[in-house]
């Protein structure tokens, strides 16, 4: 009789940052809205309505005068990101923000960007776009990246069972003043600003797809009364990797997250749906 085959093991997840940008609210009474993009049909999460971000490069560990939030918690040794090795995801999150949206997360003399971006700066994206590492780019532009305004908000790690795994870095941040986001028109189909419980109404309603991380992190942001409080949350927020388990319990399918997953809810597939549910 020949041997059972034993399962190959689980594909090791991709390092990667994901940016939750706040805006003023733009659609009704809601406190503030979030930086949503459509992802282009050629690459992961194709088609997905999501946060703007991607993959962390080399170089992103390359970042003169960039600095971690003074007012950040952080796990205890062994339990999680700290500094100085987390700057990377830092800067791997306003990489991707410049490339995908064109807006711009710096600082010169100690003053963050405010205003439409001067030509000599926007033009700093398709430099990066192109692969010179960001750090450098900014630098020579006379710049620091302003890593310092992002703060923790969670760390999601792809299902054992998911073919294609990353391990996600979620930062918050607010909008620099007087910038807006363009698509970029490889990566991102389209730009939009709405309130977390708008884009959870509309993917109820079919009209945007969004994955169970985008909806997880949706749900736990309509709880905010305002941009502010939300940034104070992150600040004190103690981030631990979460790996989230696929369970099926009868007819019922279910994604459930530890206990050091704030808040403490699951997600429920209902009718093509993934819906926040108390656990």
């Amino acid at each position: 009789m020949l041997a059972p085959v034993p399962p190959p093991p689980p594909a090791m997840p991709r390092p990667s940052s994901t940016v939750i940008l706040l805006g003023a609210p733009r659609d009704g009474a809601d406190p503030f809205s979030v930086l949503l993009l459509e992802r282009h049909g050629s690459i992961a999460f194709p088609g997905a309505t999501a946060f703007p971000g991607g993959g962390v490069d080399p170089g992103d560990a390359d970042a003169p005068g960039g600095h971690l939030p003074a007012a950040q918690r952080w796990a205890p040794p062994g339990e999680g990101d700290r500094p100085p090795a987390a700057l990377a995801y830092w800067v791997a999150a306003l990489r991707e923000l410049l490339e995908e949206t064109g807006l711009l997360l710096a600082a010169r003399d100690g003053r963050l960007l405010e205003g439409p971006l001067a030509p000599e700066l926007a033009a700093l994206r398709a430099r990066v776009a192109a692969g010179e590492p960001f750090g450098r780019v900014l630098a020579a532009a006379g710049l620091v990246p302003a890593t310092e305004a992002l703060f923790y908000f969670a760390r999601w790690i792809t299902p054992v069972t998911n073919p294609r795994r990353w391990d996600t870095r979620f930062l918050v941040g607010r909008l620099p003043a007087g910038q807006e986001p363009v698509a970029d028109g490889t990566e991102t189909v389209s730009c939009a600003w709405m309130s977390p419980r708008a884009a959870l109404a509309a993917y109820e309603a079919g009209r945007i797809v969004l994955i169970p991380p985008t909806v997880r992190t949706l749900d736990d942001l309509a709880r905010f009364p305002s941009i502010d409080a939300v940034l104070a949350d992150a600040a004190g927020r103690v981030v631990r990797a979460v790996t989230p388990e696929i369970v099926q319990d009868g007819s019922v399918t279910a994604i459930r997250y530890p206990a050091n997953a704030a808040p403490p809810r699951r997600l429920v597939l209902q009718d093509g749906r993934w819906r926040p549910a108390d656990e």
